[in-house]
């Protein structure tokens, strides 16, 4: 099997390139050989197990081009393996792979569209209108090309799935493919390295082990700290209910106060450590979406309260706690009930595991086995 990435290993696992390495990852699990193709440059988190990094060496012919990504892809193409049976595209991007002909031609694609290039393209440039006629004549150039090369990357694979249902909608109506050909699935959440017993995480983390304890996942480092403050407020409000209780900030500095420890880095091995010492998981984003700490809580048996800005793909009903609203009151109102009702916490933990289930990168596995089974539509 072969992988074609847009960037190594991600450090941080919310980070969207991520989800072709956790397909890779579960590829490795079941025996397969994975090698992961990938630009070279920049640093990188180590591989899953079993994968091997393949960094392919790219010299832009112009740097910054909105076609950048195809000369990439053109290059990845040209270093499949020739014996390969699957390849997977992680998103399937612009410009193809070039696997229709010589040795590769059997070789079965199949590619994930994550993202609407088109819209992408045209929404990053909104607030920079090109200035004279060759600043037009450029941009129109540009779209021209992004569109073309959008098409081309969409036509080759022998199935193409997608985690956005209007994703989809927008690409079949712009490009004129079959609606039944875009499989829906859902996005890939990586698995976290194993984490110590609850008591030895606690210990790593400074934290008495007869506690309760309030893990606090932040989303990414433009907002962190404003997610952070949230947290804060709401744990401020119960900590003269459950003497002793400590809230684990994850992703973002948290200034000194009492019973705030401080978790600043989002890479997998502090959201395992974090995840595997709380009793509950505090979730409030700053911007809708889809959020993966959710999830990795959800499959860490935790039981998950959840801001209103999170969007998860197929209906949670009770496996999540979601809270009225994102005012610090609410959200301390949540985390109250749960901590004072362990059987009902663990009752909502067990729920939310087997609610996660369906994010495991196994089931998209699964899912491109039944695709290529299937064959075309």
């Amino acid at each position: 099997m072969d992988v074609v990435a847009v960037a190594p290993p991600p450090l941080d696992p919310y980070v969207p390139a991520g989800t072709a390495w956790a397909i890779a990852g579960a590829l490795a699990e079941r025996g397969d050989e994975v090698r992961v193709l990938y630009p070279q440059g920049g640093p990188g988190a180590p591989p899953p197990v079993g994968v091997t990094p393949t960094p392919v060496s790219l010299t832009l012919r112009r740097p910054g081009a909105a076609v950048e990504p195809a000369e990439f892809a053109a290059l990845a193409g040209r270093r499949v393996r020739p014996d390969v049976t699957w390849v997977v595209r992680d998103p399937s991007g612009l410009g193809p792979l070039g696997l229709s002909g010589g040795r590769r031609r059997d070789a079965f694609l199949v590619s994930f569209v994550r993202d609407f290039g088109l819209l992408a393209y045209d929404r990053e440039r909104s607030g920079q209108p090109p200035v004279g006629f060759a600043g037009r004549l450029d941009a129109w150039r540009d779209r021209r090309a992004v569109r073309r090369l959008e098409r081309a990357a969409l036509a080759e694979p022998a199935a193409l799935f997608s985690d956005d249902p209007e994703v989809a909608k927008a690409v079949s109506g712009e490009y004129g493919i079959d609606p039944r050909l875009l499989r829906p699935t859902l996005p890939p959440v990586p698995h976290l390295p194993s984490a110590p017993p609850k008591p030895e995480a606690r210990g790593a983390l400074g934290i008495p082990t007869d506690v309760p304890v309030v893990a606090a996942l932040t989303s990414s480092d433009d907002t962190g700290a404003a997610e952070a403050d949230q947290a804060r407020e709401a744990f401020r409000r119960i900590r003269a209910l459950f003497p002793g209780v400590r809230l684990v900030v994850v992703g973002a500095p948290a200034p000194t106060e009492a019973g705030v420890v401080d978790a600043p880095s989002r890479d997998a091995a502090t959201l395992s450590l974090a995840l595997a010492s709380a009793d509950v998981a505090l979730v409030t984003p700053a911007r809708p979406g889809f959020s993966p700490a959710a999830v990795l809580a959800m499959v860490a048996g935790l039981p998950t309260i959840v801001g209103t800005a999170v969007r998860l793909p197929t209906p949670p009903g009770e496996s999540v706690r979601a809270a009225e609203s994102d005012d610090p009151g609410d959200l301390a109102s949540a985390l109250a009930e749960l901590l004072a009702d362990p059987a009902a916490a663990r009752e909502q933990g067990g729920r939310g595991t087997e609610y996660a289930r369906s994010f495991l990168p196994e089931r998209v596995v699964e899912q491109i086995e039944s695709a290529k089974h299937a064959g075309p539509l």
